[in-house]
């Protein structure tokens, strides 16, 4: 028999048993260098796909014909019956964004193009009757689980962390988010005055706050932000504000979007890396490796409790295993574990179980990961032994701990 503990944020039930999965469109304007263009397309190919309708429109703005090749090789690659690749090449231009090792060099006119290429993406958005559409910007590499992050948080608009050195010399990174105006990231309450020490103090205890785990309310965001068809349809996009002078179209994107009674997001468990300038590809491998080292953990974790859950008797282990589950999931499988201890005692069955073949898709660290379960035991002095194909899915708390939240596994609770 099966138990399934369902990922539910991820489909819609519609009628009866009938499901159908979320669509998403993943948006880009794209004029970028190849080699950071390569690591950005690569990353949204090995984004968890699992339970998701996913499209992708690319507004192709290149000026170098490599980079308009790259979009055809990840179009002739990633286009199936359930996903379509399209790009978009009528509204290319010869404005040319200069990107150096220095800082990129933007203007009034690029802006506001790159904004017009950003409302088309919204466009189509609704026009198709997306649920969701993430714009994202061509110079970051995600984590797999990024999309699925942020839906989970089932905000109207989200985005996704990064940090980012904008000048050569700066001493710290910076977070694409902020509080209020133009890029003020000091907490305060309105017409608060603070001396210079209390400034440096609250805005150290907000940049403390972004480093860790979890969803975070402010003023303004950008570059890799997921958008709800509820916001697309209240009126979200890029058109500059005509009695605002801030610079950058971001910055009114999110005015807007308050002033309609949307509340911005930002996500801090998957941080992105941002490729601002080329020479920071070399440190790309290092931010890879640090995912797969806790995807490790991570299945560590799963191998454990799992085979606790499987070997009985193990009162202490019926106990023991809360720690490693959602209060979604406790709550679910509190009394199964309770009815299987007692079974296996009444009934004087003995299983050892031993977790193998682990199988993670999407690459790195997935949301969805498959294995084998091994049961060996006796049951009134008979043995048995049964081998099981099952899987789990994993999110992350507040605090960045790995929780199981979804287990689909025949017999084991049986």
């Amino acid at each position: 028999m099966e138990h399934f503990f369902s990922f539910d944020i991820l489909w819609v039930q519609t009628s009866g048993r009938e499901v159908s999965f979320l669509r998403i469109l993943i948006g880009s304007p794209v004029q970028q260098k190849p080699r950071i263009l390569k690591e950005f397309l690569l990353s949204l190919e090995e984004l968890n796909k699992s339970y998701l309708k996913i499209d992708f429109l690319f507004i192709d703005d290149n000026i170098t014909a490599e980079s308009s090749f790259l979009l055809d090789d990840f179009e002739n690659s990633n286009s199936t019956s359930d996903s379509t690749v399209t790009i978009d090449r009528d509204l290319k231009s010869m404005d040319e964004y200069i990107c150096t090792e220095e800082t990129h060099q933007w203007n009034e006119s690029l802006i506001w193009k790159v904004a017009n290429f950003k409302n088309i993406i919204i466009e189509q958005a609704l026009a198709k009757n997306y649920d969701y559409l993430l714009l994202i910007d061509s110079d970051l590499v995600i984590h797999p689980q990024t999309l699925v992050q942020l839906l989970k948080a089932q905000k109207d608009i989200i985005s996704n962390i990064f940090w980012t050195k904008y000048d050569r010399d700066q001493q710290l990174e910076l977070p694409q988010v902020w509080l209020r105006d133009f890029y003020d990231q000091v907490p305060r309450q309105r017409g608060e005055v603070l001396n210079h020490e209390e400034k440096i103090k609250r805005w150290r205890q907000f940049m403390q706050q972004l480093r860790q785990p979890g969803i975070y309310e402010v003023g303004g965001l950008g570059a890799c932000t997921l958008i709800s068809r509820r916001a697309l349809e209240m009126g979200v996009n890029f058109k500059p504000i005509t009695n605002l002078s801030y610079w950058g179209e971001d910055r009114h994107f999110c005015i807007r979007a308050v002033v309609l009674g949307l509340t911005l997001y930002v996500d801090t468990h998957y941080p992105a890396y941002h490729i601002y300038r080329e020479s920071e590809l070399l440190k790309l491998a290092d931010y890879k490796s640090k995912n797969k080292e806790l995807s490790n953990k991570v299945l560590q974790k799963v191998k454990k409790v799992i085979e606790m859950l499987g070997t009985c008797p193990d009162k202490q282990g019926s106990k023991e295993w809360q720690s490693y589950f959602t209060n979604k999931s406790k709550a679910q499988f509190g009394p199964l574990i309770e009815k299987k201890y007692q079974k296996n005692l009444k009934q004087n069955i003995s299983i050892t179980t031993t977790v193998a073949d682990f199988r993670i898709e999407e690459n790195h660290n997935s949301q969805k990961i498959s294995f084998t379960i091994i049961k060996k035991g006796t049951q009134d002095g008979q043995s048995f032994f049964e081998q099981l194909e099952s899987y789990v899915i994993v999110l992350p708390d507040e605090k960045g701990n790995w929780l199981i939240d979804t287990l689909v596994v025949e017999d084991i609770l049986e």
